[in-house]
């Protein structure tokens, strides 16, 4: 059978390398330059470096599988990590009870309140109803309207922006346990350059085919095939397409097939992404949020912390970053703009460790237009089905994510759901 992958993430990859092992013909289409999606990376000496942020969870399930299945497990190395806060421009540590009793930002009764809410907040909710009940209305209900003002919603303004009011609260709910304060996590050594090349090679060892810089253009249904034509007029016959490019781009090629009962496209949030590189290492927390310090971006996290100093050429990576709109003025802003306002609320977020500018060695600037979907209310009954055309075109994205946070495990996740309803039409 001849099937056609769209987009060359790890959605996309995977689907490829699991169909070309059981016989079939694959091809595979991206449009970039560069295999991986939001998993992309530069060169910097004789390394590649991640333009984004990723580690592996301990309960990343399908990731480990597949770097298993890579021959690649002998290359994670994991490591403890630690979160801290920097809240009003002031740094805290954030690792248990005792920190968040210390956390003087707030008052004793409403740290006594945070904690205990903490505890109850995964026995609280029927997620058969959380999906109807916005993520204000219930952390209010748990934690009180202070904290929500205070904390809560500044914490998921970061990520969501205006829309975070409105979240579904089951979306919350399903990242519960993922993680904590403190944590192990992984990274493969080589990074996501050595994930993608593995997955390239596996699939041409299987006999598929990666064809790169080829964007779709059009998508037509003929005679019991899909017609996929790309950019420059090449068009290719399969008896059944994946498609993993977002859903608004998926709209756009399936311009004479009405798709619009199956496909709702969900708006989302893009990211404006930094990476300093440092002479010193930073506090060694892997993850801190920063809340109403006057600063454009509203994290920080530390790779360092995970990946040795020799990755990066001797130096330590720290990334900050933004959730916006891909339609924001920051978004289109000049990045040397970027990065002179960006360095200079880097170095006063971290005066407590006296950084300055000498100390950092250089600054990356990285975007992409959609990274975080903003669920509407009662997703579930609105999450397009992987099957968009019976037996010919499926889709698997980040519409199909939900209720789960979307990450690498999550695409790969979604990858199997995909290929399962493939299989079983």
């Amino acid at each position: 059978m001849r099937i056609g992958i769209l987009g060359g993430g790890i959605v996309g990859l995977n689907a490829a390398l699991k169909l070309a092992e059981e016989g079939h013909d694959v091809t595979v289409l991206e449009a970039a330059e560069q295999l991986g999606g939001l998993g992309t990376f530069f060169k910097m000496g004789d390394n590649y470096i991640d333009k984004f942020y990723h580690c592996i969870m301990p309960k990343d399930e399908h990731l480990l599988g597949l770097i298993d299945h890579l021959g690649l497990s002998d290359n994670l190395y994991w490591q403890k990590t630690f979160m801290g806060m920097i809240y009003e421009s002031e740094f805290y540590p954030f690792n248990g009870p005792l920190d968040l009793l210390k956390f003087s930002k707030l008052s004793l009764f409403s740290r006594l309140r945070m904690g205990a809410g903490a505890v109850l907040m995964p026995f609280i909710g029927n997620p058969e109803k959380l999906d109807d009940v916005p993520i204000q209305k219930w952390l209010t209900s748990i934690f009180g309207k202070h904290l929500w003002q205070r904390f809560w919603k500044p914490l998921f303004s970061a990520k969501f922006g205006d829309a975070v009011d409105n979240l579904p609260a089951l979306y919350l709910k399903a990242r519960l346990g993922r993680e904590s304060n403190v944590s192990d996590r992984a990274y493969l050594n080589g990074g996501l350059k050595r994930m993608m090349d593995t997955l390239a090679k596996r699939i041409a060892l299987a006999n598929g085919k990666i064809l790169v810089k080829c964007k779709v253009s059009s998508i037509q249904q003929r005679d019991g095939k899909m017609i996929v034509t790309d950019d420059k007029s090449n068009a290719y016959e399969f008896d059944k397409v994946i498609s993993t490019i977002p859903v608004p781009s998926l709209k756009q090629v399936l311009s004479e097939i009405d798709s619009d009962t199956l496909l709702h496209p969900v708006p989302g949030q893009g990211v404006v992404n930094a990476l300093f590189l440092t002479k010193r290492p930073m506090s060694g927390n892997y993850w801190t949020p920063v809340i109403f310090s006057d600063t454009e971006f509203d994290g920080v996290v530390e790779s360092s912390t995970l990946i040795k100093p020799e990755h990066y050429g001797g130096h330590h990576a720290t990334y900050v970053m933004r959730y916006t709109s891909k339609d924001s003025e920051l978004y289109h802003r000049n990045e040397e703009q970027v990065k002179a306002k960006w360095t200079e609320d880097f170095i006063r977020i971290h005066q407590h460790l006296g950084i300055e500018k000498e100390d950092i060695a250089s600054v990356h600037i990285f975007k992409t237009p959609y990274v975080e979907p903003l669920y509407p209310l009662g997703y579930n009954s609105k999450k397009p089905s992987f099957e968009i055309i019976p037996g010919l075109l499926y889709a698997a994205t980040t519409a199909h994510v939900y209720p789960g946070i979307t990450s690498l495990n999550s695409s790969l996740e979604i990858s199997k759901q995909c290929l399962e309803a493939l299989k079983n039409e």
